[in-house]
């Protein structure tokens, strides 16, 4: 199973690091390798004493403390809706249970947050579902395909629907440590480069461009003719203000929220992805809540995540025009049926085997 089986051989090396990366003395909430699946507050949160992150609610009186890692800014609007969702638990469990928040990927890369919800370690992380089809879950390929969602909105709608729920279900079904939760649903995932104007397909040849590691990012951008590099997002700005990286991909508000202005001077609005984030919870932390808790954090989530994409709309047209006074010129794309056609092998290979599925949601696009 790709990279589950990996994990067999990296849990002795794993585990080391997580252990460097606690602290000195053990949480009240500390995770108990031999308790079982009682719901007893004191057994369930397992990262909360790792050191940094900022706590959402009160660790001295809450439960239970839940903790979460993400690759952006606390500053993102991400980060924005990953805070809310400690606000939402403190309020719907009387605070009872609390967040501990890590941005800026301050517990790894996504492998190796991956990797702690696998082992318990950490309790939630954002991934994207092109990474998740990498580590096993076939379905997940679907979602991450370019150019199948004509908007966030449209997204949003079918991850919310019986399709997108099956996905989750899928990521459960898979028994590799880790729960489907629900989604974030990303603004459209666009292109920034240092020094190159993008407007045709042509203008994408031999960019050297980073990218996410999961095998459909990598070959959507070699199918525009691109040269992709995988690389943590972490090492991107250095990457581009060295030269290391003709370009970058990512949402507009992740270009602003890490100054990504001052090495790029084009954004490129080709909307290639509109990026479907399954936030996973560890089997382990989960099997030792009460159902009651489990319904508040599924809850919880799913209020954030529509909280993220009603503040997403309107948000786009305030960071273009600070953008553009900042000195960003923003290229639209002119022959953006190229762009779809020439990704159609990677759409092809992806979906063998739920040709249906794809064909429902493109349709749902074409005919809005």
């Amino acid at each position: 199973m790709k990279k589950l089986i990996s994990l067999l051989l990296t849990g002795a090396i794993a585990a080391t690091m997580l252990t460097a990366c606690s602290g000195s003395s053990a949480s009240k909430n500390a995770s108990d390798s031999s308790a079982t699946s009682s719901g007893n507050p004191s057994e369930v949160s397992s990262a909360s004493s790792q050191q940094g992150g900022e706590i959402i609610g009160d660790a001295a009186s809450s439960e239970i403390t839940i903790s979460l890692c993400d690759s952006q800014s606390e500053f993102s609007l991400i980060g924005q809706a990953e805070k809310e969702f400690g606000e939402y638990l403190l309020e719907a469990s009387n605070g009872r249970i609390s967040l501990k928040y890590y941005p800026s990927a301050m517990l790894g890369d996504g492998n190796t947050c991956m990797q702690q919800v696998q082992l318990g370690s950490l309790d939630m992380y954002r991934c994207d579902a092109a990474v998740l089809y990498d580590w096993g879950v076939e379905s997940m390929r679907v979602p991450g395909l370019p150019y199948l969602f004509g908007s966030q909105r449209q997204a949003y709608d079918v991850v919310t629907s019986e399709i997108g729920q099956q996905w989750l279900q899928d990521v459960t079904d898979m028994n590799n440590g880790m729960i489907g939760l629900g989604y974030l649903v990303d603004m459209p995932r666009c292109f920034f480069t240092t020094n190159k104007p993008i407007t045709k397909l042509e203008d994408c040849k031999g960019v050297k461009i980073r990218s996410l590691e999961g095998a459909i990012f990598m070959d959507y951008k070699s199918s525009l003719g691109m040269n992709p590099t995988p690389m943590a997002w972490s090492e991107v700005y250095t990457s581009l203000s060295t030269g290391v990286l003709d370009a970058a991909a990512n949402t507009l508000d992740s270009f602003v929220s890490n100054k990504l202005n001052e090495t790029c001077k084009y954004f490129i609005n080709n909307n290639g992805m509109y990026l479907v984030c399954p936030m996973v919870f560890s089997e382990v932390t989960w099997n030792k809540l009460s159902s009651e808790d489990q319904q508040i954090i599924s809850e919880c989530w799913k209020k954030a995540s529509t909280w993220y994409v009603e503040q997403s709309e309107g948000l786009i047209e305030k960071h273009v025009a600070a953008m553009e006074a900042a000195g960003v010129t923003f290229c639209d794309i002119e022959d953006l049926d190229k762009w779809i056609e020439a990704t159609q092998p990677v759409i092809d290979k992806y979906s063998e085997g739920y040709e249906d599925v794809v064909a429902e949601i493109r349709s749902q696009w074409l005919n809005r």
